[in-house]
């Protein structure tokens, strides 16, 4: 058998990539997609699990129905970016985020309405005046997150992380430390 593999390389170059088994295969997000994020800074529709995006500034971006699933997104800057007639806020609405890390991030008005958000890391986050509403937060951590006038109708927050977590009424959440 090892014989064949080795006789027929490209037979096993061709059955490595049927059943998935090169490297690059393996939850691996799209280079392209990425780059046209960068120019566009929409990624609606899009798969960018485990993205390096990093102290990037995404203000106003637009990732509706995207998964960013494992992506690092810790210190980037996704609040609101001041337009000349309007603002736009940074959209993750039906987003897949889970885990996610949005550790010390910016996300100030940014739209989580219904975005799948478990053990995703928030630690740090600034979350003030953002649009929860219907997310799944379960497992999350929030832990010194500001939630500050942040709206969560109807969020899911079992097993969620509260450590000097500000609540969106002002109060510090410690029950977590």
């Amino acid at each position: 058998m090892a014989h064949a593999v080795v006789s027929h390389p490209v037979r096993w170059l061709a059955l490595s990539l049927a059943l998935g088994l090169a490297p690059w295969s393996a939850g691996a997000f799209d280079a392209t997609k990425l780059e046209d994020f960068k120019t566009t800074n929409v990624c609606k529709y899009c798969d960018l699990t485990d993205a390096p995006m990093s102290g990037r500034d995404m203000r106003g971006a637009d990732f509706q129905n995207a998964n960013l699933s494992g992506a690092n997104l810790s210190r980037a800057n996704m609040g609101e970016r001041p337009m000349e007639k309007r603002t736009l806020v940074t959209n993750f609405e039906d987003a897949n985020l889970r885990r996610t890390d949005f550790s010390g991030a910016n996300l100030h008005l940014a739209n989580f309405t219904n975005a799948y958000l478990r053990d995703a890391n928030l630690s740090g986050a600034d979350l003030s005046d953002a649009v929860l509403s219907k997310a799944n937060l379960k497992g999350a951590v929030l832990s010194g997150a500001n939630l500050k006038g942040a709206k969560l109708d109807d969020a899911k927050l079992d097993d969620a992380k509260f450590c000097k977590t500000i609540m969106p009424d002002g109060a510090v959440n410690d029950s977590g430390c």
